[in-house]
């Protein structure tokens, strides 16, 4: 707290504040004025204050600075009256722009009476003269000391409070405005109490323009904005848009959960101006739409991505998010006639599962051909196909660029391999997997070593194509004593299936491949979902990429709601509908004029969501991105990698292989040979 002026040399500052005040009065004097000014030592001490308060009810602020001055120099002067002559001349003075003199006017008050700190004018005056003075750190000193005295009655703390909050928002510091209201708020003795400071800022919100209700609002955190006073922001910013067609579904869920949920004393008038709204714009219903096979031989796939939707619906309706939500089978005849026929409020549809289906959305003899135009589409495909992403539909599954990139990020940012190598079947899936890791692979720091195909029918060449990936010398068989050469490379892309995998990672152990690391794509991941048995012995130093880790938060998360709702086991096809619907609910309602502008917009608020999945992420031009976890072959499926002890396990094996070499090196110099005979 401030030392105020001791009492000793308040009969000489009177002295001088009076002489200041006449200097003023008598510029002023020079101009028009509507009172006289009557000469103070003409007056008695009442006829001296009758003018003083007469100045002071006209608003005459440089008599009535200058008549209370002179009144507190009389001696015959009722002490009783002290309260008033201080604030009246603190006022004054302060109208005037003389804070130096308001300020010694409330110190010399504070001296004589110490409880008139504890008065509501008392501290608007006081900060105020501070505040004009620059005194920040005094500010700063004495909001503490108000917070904290149990002496101060809680008017004169919430009056304190809303100085501060005045006085922050005037230098744009938002955050600090906001926290001296929440550190008070939690002071009030009673919801009463508490009620009367939420309708103080209420009408202070309202009374702001739209630029400042904004800068506050930067301020509010989603953590915070189900308390006062960041509730009563955020719930302001939203009513601010509510005209806003294209954000009013998501605004609506904004204001209807601070209404109804936020933790105020007094929700009432929040839910009273939200039914005015809701009566004015109506109440956002979002309609979804699931193209998806429910028969046939993807049925089992369809049937998990309902029954993690029906979940994610059930859980939005119990939060009051209304998702209509409509299942077009797209193994059934007629389902493209179904999907384009849908009501106009199901502007958004996930899926489909399969490429050929997804055509049927663009193809010009399609009855779902006008589709794209009119919904915003999210195939749960890799890719798009002849479609721009972002701008002609929109994807909602991780990409093979995804799957290249996790892989590389392992071998060179964890593993330290640069040096890596390609072996791919020659088919439509292996060639452009293979692209895509050479496309990838620089970029990331990656260089490709070697590159081979093979042919996928036929098993009896995998392991000739095998051994000229490694560079195997043709008379290998003859010589199998001889060690082989380490190949150039230390990671190999196999961009095949994994019950292919099975037959070809043991041609490389038998070509002494064991120290490589087998990098294979999403394939091998969902594969192992089902696996039983693995021979762990060929795949210690196998990795793969996957979009979904029971043992992650979002996959436990998942797992309890199923629980609790008795639907099952989860998956990542059951992940993939639960936050699908969830996404979507996000998304909202989109209007008839959408475009991809817009719905990318709402994508960067609707990916704000905790996922059960690997997480997704789009950037502004709509191209999606998926954060995949890695896993390596287990003996019971597979399990979460540990980049530290993959690469340990990777040493050892080279360690291994070392010394197979330094013992043949070791015996051709027993046996008197030249080292040129081995295969190096």
């Amino acid at each position: 707290m401030h030392q105020a002026v001791p009492m000793k040399n308040s009969a000489y500052t009177v002295k001088i504040l009076a002489a200041l005040v006449l200097v003023g009065l008598l510029v002023w004097g020079c101009t028009p004025r509507t009172m006289p000014v009557k000469s103070a030592d003409m007056l008695s001490t009442p006829n001296l204050l009758v003018e003083a308060d007469a100045a002071w009810n006209a608003k005459h602020w440089e008599a009535a600075e200058l008549y209370y001055a002179a009144a507190l120099e009389r001696p015959d002067l009722v002490k009783s009256e002290l309260p008033t002559i201080y604030v009246r001349l603190a006022e004054s003075a302060s109208q005037n722009g003389h804070y130096h003199q308001a300020r010694i006017a409330l110190e010399q008050w504070a001296n004589m009476d110490t409880q008139a700190l504890e008065r509501a004018d008392w501290e608007r005056l006081y900060l105020g003269a501070m505040g004009a003075l620059g005194k920040t750190e005094r500010l700063t000193n004495h909001l503490q000391w108000v917070h904290g005295a149990a002496n101060v009655p809680w008017p004169t703390k919430q009056a304190v409070a809303l100085w501060y909050a005045d006085y922050y928002t005037e230098h744009e510091d938002y955050e600090s405005a906001l926290s001296v209201l929440d550190q008070f708020y939690a002071l009030a003795p009673d919801m009463a109490a508490r009620s009367l400071l939420e309708q103080e800022i209420r009408q202070r919100l309202a009374d702001m323009d739209d630029t400042t209700v904004g800068d506050l609002a930067k301020a509010v955190t989603p953590a915070d904005q189900w308390r006062f006073p960041y509730a009563l922001v955020a719930f302001e910013r939203g009513v601010r848009s509510a005209s806003d067609s294209t954000a009013w579904s998501t605004n609506w869920r904004t204001l209807r959960d601070i209404a109804s949920s936020g933790a105020l004393a007094d929700p009432a008038p929040l839910q009273a101006k939200l039914a005015e709204l809701e009566a004015r714009y109506g109440v956002p219903r979002i309609g979804l739409a699931l193209a998806l096979p429910v028969t046939g031989p993807y049925a089992k796939v369809g049937v998990k991505i309902l029954r993690g939707a029906g979940l994610a619906q059930w859980r939005l309706a119990q939060e009051g998010v209304d998702v209509e939500l409509k299942v077009i089978n797209t193994e059934a005849p007629g389902w493209e006639t179904r999907l384009a026929q849908l009501p106009s409020h199901f502007t958004v549809v996930g899926g489909p599962l399969r490429i050929n289906a997804f055509k049927r959305f663009y193809e010009a003899d399609s009855p779902a051909a006008g589709v794209l135009e009119k919904r915003a589409v999210f195939a749960f495909l890799s890719s798009l196909g002849d479609l721009k992403e972002g701008k002609d539909a929109w994807r909602f599954f991780s990409s093979r660029n995804d799957e290249v990139r996790s892989l590389v990020h392992l071998t060179v940012d964890k593993l330290g391999i640069t040096d890596l190598a390609v072996f791919y079947p020659e088919e439509k899936f292996g060639r452009t997997m293979a692209q895509t890791f050479y496309n990838e692979a620089a970029p990331l720091g990656g260089r490709i070593k070697g590159m081979q195909s093979y042919p996928p029918q036929e098993l009896k060449q995998w392991t000739r194509r095998v051994g000229k990936l490694l560079n195997v010398p043709s008379d290998f068989s003859d010589n199998k004593d001889v060690p082989l050469p380490m190949p150039d490379f230390g990671a190999v892309f196999i961009p095949d299936g994994w019950r292919q995998a099975q037959t070809l990672l043991p041609n490389f152990f038998f070509y002494e491949g064991d120290q490589l690391v087998f990098l294979g794509p999403g394939l091998w991941s969902r594969a192992l979902d089902d696996a039983k048995d693995v021979d762990e012995h060929y795949y210690r130093l196998a990795v793969c990429p996957g979009a979904w880790w029971d043992g992650s938060d979002g996959g436990k998360a998942l797992q309890t709601a199923l629980t609790e709702e008795g639907l099952g086991q989860a998956d990542f096809w059951v992940a993939l509908g639960y936050d699908f619907l969830r996404f979507a609910g996000n998304l909202g309602t989109l209007p008839a004029s959408f475009d991809s502008d817009m719905v990318n917009k709402r994508i960067h608020k609707a990916e704000d969501m905790d996922f059960s999945m690997a997480p997704m992420t789009w950037d502004e031009n709509g191209t999606a991105s998926q954060d995949l976890y890695l896993f390596t072959p287990a003996s019971n499926g597979k399990r979460i990698m540990d980049p530290e002890k993959f690469a340990e396990r990777i040493a050892r094996a080279k360690a291994r292989r070392e010394r197979r070499m330094e013992n043949y090196e070791k015996r051709l110099e027993e046996e008197g040979k030249p080292a040129s005979a081995t295969n190096q």
